[in-house]
């Protein structure tokens, strides 16, 4: 099965504790990764490629995402993925209506089309549309790459991505893809997961590890705009087997 086009999101904010990402809790009910905590994100679709998205998309163009993202082609798709993921999944929106700074709370855009995107009464180039919307492209960092070994029922090529979440915008979970979300600091979250209270993937651990290292969404980003990811994959059941075998 060839992995699916996927992109992530790992909000950053900082805190009296220090930093803290966004992690959302999947449902239960979920094939994949049922009740595992994640970053927004999901599958790369190909209307995040529509050419009418272009005027919408401020920061980066396709030559240079396709270079940031070391692909020949498609790369715009996943930091449009990103950013529309995370508006779907957590209701924080790296856009601006145009002429104008991060939308607050009160706003249409976050207060009654966030419901309608998530319903699918509402698509995403038609937001960007009714509101004018600039798509903060260059907000996001690129900080990991991981493949889906084979074997799951779904595997998924994925972009990982880093931003400091806007001010004033407070997430908000779907209910029915994901059933909580927290702020929490990374070093604590593998705490939750080596006492067993938080499950996490392979990838998602090793994102969090690597935040762990930083104090500050900062420190973060200037990692991200020099740091090139290199393309990583989890062992296998097959393969760990194999390799961790008795001689």
């Amino acid at each position: 099965m060839q992995p699916r086009p996927a992109a992530t999101l790992a909000l950053l904010r900082d805190a009296r504790e220090g930093l803290e990402v966004l992690m959302l809790q999947r449902t239960h009910k979920a094939v994949f990764m049922p009740g595992f905590y994640v970053f927004p994100g999901g599958a790369v679709d190909r209307a995040d490629s529509d050419p009418a998205l272009m005027p919408h998309l401020d920061g980066i163009d396709e030559d240079a995402a396709n270079t940031l993202l070391n692909l020949e082609a498609g790369g715009l798709g996943y930091l449009v993925a990103a950013i529309r993921e995370c508006f779907e999944e957590a209701g924080v929106l790296l856009a601006r209506p145009a002429a104008a700074d991060w939308p607050e709370p009160h706003h249409p855009v976050l207060a009654d089309d966030r419901d309608a995107i998530m319903n699918g009464e509402l698509d995403w180039l038609t937001l960007c549309q009714r509101h004018d919307l600039r798509v903060a492209l260059e907000s996001l960092g690129y900080f990991d790459h991981w493949v889906t070994p084979p074997g799951p029922p779904r595997r998924f090529d994925t972009r990982f991505f880093v931003a400091e979440a806007p001010p004033f915008q407070q997430p908000r979970h779907d209910g029915q893809e994901t059933i909580d979300h927290c702020w929490v600091n990374p070093r604590l979250a593998l705490e939750y997961h080596g006492g067993g209270e938080r499950q996490f993937a392979t990838p998602t651990l090793s994102v969090l590890r690597r935040l762990g290292q930083f104090d500050s969404v900062t420190a973060v980003m200037e990692y991200a705009s020099v740091h090139r990811p290199r393309r990583m994959a989890p062992l296998s059941e097959e393969d760990a087997a194999e390799r961790f075998a008795s001689p």
